[in-house]
C-alpha cells in the first residue's frame, strides 16, 4: 500500500509490504519503504526500530547521529542503515539543501548476515559514495512491486521480490573491498563440499582449484595437507562411495553406473574401481547381494 505523508518539514511516499506464507519461509524480506523530500528544519529522533532500515541520499546533506557521540554528514550516493533497536537521529543540515532519501526496511532470519556483507556495521552503520545505478534499478523495481502496482499473483510476486532483494544486496557487495581472511582449513571444507556436490559430473582437478580461487599447485599441496589426501584422490574416493552405493542398492548396469559417476568410458571406471576395491563392478555387486 502506498501512502502518501506531507508534513512540516517533508513529503514522503510510504509503502507497506503485507507478508505472506512464502515470504516468511524465505531468509529475508521487505517490510516498508518509500521515497521522502525534505525541506529545511527536518529533523527526525531520537528514534529506535526493530528492523534494518536502508537509507539512500539521493539530493542534499544528512546529519545522522547514533549511541549518543558519533555522527557524520552525509551527502549524495552515501548510504546509512538504522540498525534494530539502536538510538538514531538525522536532520537537514541548516544553510545546506536539504535530503532527499529512497528507503528500505528489511527483516528476516538471515537480514543481519545480508547487511554486514554490504560493508555496514553497527557502529559503523554508513558507506560514502557506495550507492550505485544496479543498486539504484533493483530498488526502484522492488518499491514498485511492493506497492502492489502491477497485479499479479501473490506468489509470483513475492518471488520477484526476492530476487531484487539479492539483486540489491549483491550490487552493495561489489562496491565493497574483499578481503579474504580465510585459514586453509575453511576453503579447503568448502571445496571438498564442493567436490562433493559436482564429482559425479566429472570434474577435474583444475576446475576445482578454480572453484577455489587458486593456482592448481598450492590448491593441490594446501589440500592434501588439511584433507589427508591429494584432490584427485578425493574425487576419486566421492565417485567410488557413489558407485558402491548404485551397485549395491540399484539394478543400474554397470555402464549406466559408470556414466553416472562421471567416468568417460566403461574401461576407465572398472579399472579404477577394481585399483580401489581389489574387485570388479560386477564381482563388488554379487558380494554384497551374498552378504559376503
Amino acid at each position: 500500500m502506498d501512502t502518501p505523508v506531507t508534513g512540516s518539514n517533508e513529503s514522503a511516499a510510504f509503502i507497506y509490504y503485507n507478508l505472506n506464507e512464502l515470504d516468511k519461509q524465505c531468509s529475508i524480506w521487505p517490510v516498508r519503504g518509500g521515497i521522502t523530500e525534505t525541506k529545511r528544519g527536518y529533523y527526525v529522533g531520537p528514534k529506535r526500530i526493530e528492523s534494518y532500515s536502508l537509507h539512500i541520499v539521493k539530493e542534499g546533506l544528512l546529519r545522522i547521529e547514533w549511541d549518543a557521540g558519533n555522527h557524520v554528514t552525509l551527502s549524495e550516493g552515501d548510504i546509512f542503515c538504522l540498525f534494530p533497536m539502536r538510538t538514531y537521529t538525522y536532520y537537514a543540515i541548516e544553510n545546506e539543501a536539504p535530503p532527499k532519501m529512497s528507503w528500505i526496511v528489511i527483516d528476516g532470519p538471515r537480514a543481519a548476515e545480508m547487511i554486514e556483507l554490504t560493508g555496514l556495521k553497527s557502529d559503523y552503520p554508513f558507506l560514502h559514495g557506495k550507492w550505485t545505478k544496479e543498486a539504484g534499478l533493483a530498488l526502484q523495481d522492488l518499491l514498485r512491486l511492493m506497492s502492489g502496482e502491477e497485479k499479479e499473483n501473490a506468489l509470483v510476486r513475492s518471488l520477484d521480490m526476492q530476487s531484487l532483494l539479492y539483486r540489491l544486496i549483491a550490487a552493495l557487495c561489489r562496491t565493497t573491498p574483499k578481503i579474504d581472511t580465510r585459514e586453509p582449513a575453511d576453503w579447503v571444507e568448502q571445496s571438498m563440499s564442493y567436490i562433493r556436490q559436482h564429482a559425479l559430473e566429472g570434474i577435474s582437478v583444475e576446475q576445482a582449484a578454480r572453484a577455489a580461487g587458486l593456482n592448481r599447485t598450492y590448491y593441490s599441496v594446501a589440500f592434501a595437507k588439511k584433507a589427508g589426501m591429494p584432490p584427485s584422490d578425493y574425487i576419486t574416493q566421492v565417485r567410488m562411495d557413489a558407485a558402491k552405493r548404485l551397485l549395491a542398492e540399484t539394478d543400474a548396469s554397470i555402464t549406466e553406473i559408470a556414466y553416472t559417476t562421471g567416468y568417460s568410458s566403461l574401461y576407465a571406471f572398472t579399472r579404477t574401481f577394481k585399483n580401489r576395491l581389489c574387485l570388479s563392478p560386477t564381482s563388488y555387486r554379487e558380494a554384497v547381494r551374498k552378504g559376503i
